[in-house]
């Protein structure tokens, strides 16, 4: 009985301890930027048949090339192309395995099909991580493009 209860106790202490470290991490993440602030989407630009995008990324932080989307939300004449990104930097993720990542400034094409005669209402997918090992949910921006 004696020993049950000290196997009980003692599978409690690792269950505590064990719990209690995601805690003191969480804490050291108390100084992380809102994804926003981290990863800032500058507002998208058409010139020439094609949309622009930039992102600034902050010290500290990476976008995820594979996580990068752009699609038109509303019926419209103006069809896209596939997104032109640059060649990333060479990754290894915990969770994605080899990756392209981005870090402080990236730039990106989107070949659209058809003129922009009117309002395009578009909708931006990405996600990044801090260098502090804290991945950041998927974020999505939408951003109406006047010409």
């Amino acid at each position: 009985m004696l020993l049950i209860r000290w196997l009980g106790t003692a599978a409690l202490g690792i269950v505590l301890s064990a719990s209690a470290r995601p805690f003191e991490r969480l804490s050291s993440t108390d100084d992380l930027l809102p994804a926003a602030q981290a990863f800032s989407l500058l507002p998208v630009e058409y010139h020439d048949h094609h949309l622009h995008l930039s992102w600034n990324i902050a010290p500290g932080y990476y976008l995820y090339r594979q996580r990068i989307r752009v699609e038109v939300l509303a019926p419209s004449r103006v069809g896209l192309q596939a997104i032109r990104l640059p060649q990333g930097i060479a990754h290894v993720d915990e969770h994605f395995g080899s990756v392209q990542i981005y870090r402080e400034l990236l730039d990106a094409d989107v070949p659209t099909i058809g003129p922009l005669n009117a309002p395009l209402r578009l909708r931006v997918s990405y996600q990044g991580c801090a260098d502090a090992g804290v991945c950041y949910p998927p974020q999505t921006v939408v951003q109406t493009i006047r010409r």
